[in-house]
């Protein structure tokens, strides 16, 4: 029986090469935690989230390592246990799940490469392609609207049926409105539309207004209007809606998904195996939606999100930053993203075992602010 013997956790500030502006915040860079495991047979596994400034590594090694290190290799569900154990007396939500969600999904990596076997195979299988949603629609540097419209519909005529639009730094809704009717005005085939606000309302009229107002562009769903400590206003809204609402972006807390799912309250469940827990406690949310009909959408981490696709019919699409862009960086920590291997709009499954991922441990050591390795006793 093999044993996790060590734990190392980087916190790796990855630079972007241009500021993302939003409503509230301008990132400059993505604060990525990095956890590797490894047994005392010498097999790694590996994980990486995005901790938003937040002490996740820290976390991890001072709060969960104690509850993996020593302990047997392949058993995730023990892991849940002890830590859940350890640490009844607080919440389980927040940092705890994010940190813990790190650490499970490296357990599953490991289990992976035992076994030999990818894991959307331990996880059911499926077929064996999926779409992707591709995350082209940030801004650029001084982009005109027909720019701006111009290189997203370069991407449809690439393949990509579903293209994914940031929404939340717009000053003037009318420039989004004017972005979408250029779009829509020169697209040639079907075209799957996604509006991000990323949680930057707090008005229900507001977002009733601009829901309104979207309707004329047909999109497939505008995500995360409200911010995470608002998911109450999401039900009226969703009744309200001409347009599909989707949400659950970063949420810590499983039973917050199921109760969106249980109350109707979103048409698009969004679900992120880096923060719920990891992949039972996903698989769990994902299982929900799927008995009530409500399509699921990852949440960035094609990396592991990929696998769910291949699994199950509830998540139509896998979610991916284009390479060539300047909006997401964490791929650089890894040896390789997904975008390279989308042929068509279409991702085919990974053959190799585990997440099917390996990281730049140079890259990583080069951007990390902080470092800690621990020794099973």
């Amino acid at each position: 029986m093999a044993k996790i013997a060590e734990m190392t956790t980087w916190w790796s500030r990855v630079p972007l090469d241009n500021p993302i502006k939003f409503k509230w915040n301008t990132i400059t860079h993505r604060d990525c935690v990095v956890v590797r495991l490894t047994t005392d047979e010498g097999v790694t596994g590996h994980a990486i989230g995005l901790n938003r400034n937040a002490p996740l590594d820290v976390v991890a090694q001072d709060m969960l390592s104690w509850n993996v290190l020593g302990f047997d290799a392949m058993d995730v569900d023990g892991f849940q246990s002890r830590s859940r154990g350890a640490h009844a007396f607080l919440d389980q939500t927040g940092m705890l799940a994010q940190a813990r969600s790190l650490i499970d999904l490296a357990m599953w990596d490991i289990r992976g490469k035992v076994l030999g076997a990818p894991l959307w195979q331990l996880l059911g299988g499926g077929p064996k392609s999926a779409a992707v949603l591709l995350v082209e629609g940030y801004e650029l540097p001084n982009e005109s609207n027909q720019e701006f419209a111009n290189r997203l519909l370069a991407r449809a005529s690439e393949g990509y049926r579903a293209i994914k639009l940031e929404a939340a730094g717009y000053k003037d809704p009318s420039q989004l409105f004017e972005r979408l009717r250029l779009i829509r005005e020169g697209q040639t085939g079907n075209l799957d539309l996604v509006v991000d606000v990323n949680g930057s309302w707090h008005d229900l009229r507001n977002a009733q207004w601009m829901a309104r107002h979207l309707a004329e562009f047909e999109i497939a769903w505008l995500e995360d209007p409200f911010p995470h400590h608002r998911l109450d206003l999401l039900r009226p809204l969703t009744e309200s809606s001409p347009v599909p609402i989707g949400s659950g972006d970063d949420v810590t807390d499983p039973q917050a998904l199921i109760d969106l799912v249980q109350q109707r309250a979103v048409d698009v469940l969004r679900v992120d195996a880096t923060t719920l827990g990891g992949i039972q406690p996903t698989q769990d949310v994902i299982g929900s939606a799927r008995q009530m009909g409500i399509p699921v959408s990852g949440h960035a981490h094609p990396y592991v999100h990929q696998h769910f696709s291949y699994a199950t019919d509830a998540m139509p699409f896998v979610e991916a930053f284009p390479e060539d862009r300047p909006f997401e960086t964490s791929f650089r920590l890894t040896t390789g993203s997904v975008f390279r291997d989308v042929k068509d709009g279409l991702l085919d499954r990974p053959t190799t075992p585990g997440l099917s991922f390996d990281l730049d441990l140079d890259r990583v050591e080069e951007w990390s602010a902080r470092k800690e390795t621990k020794y099973a006793k």
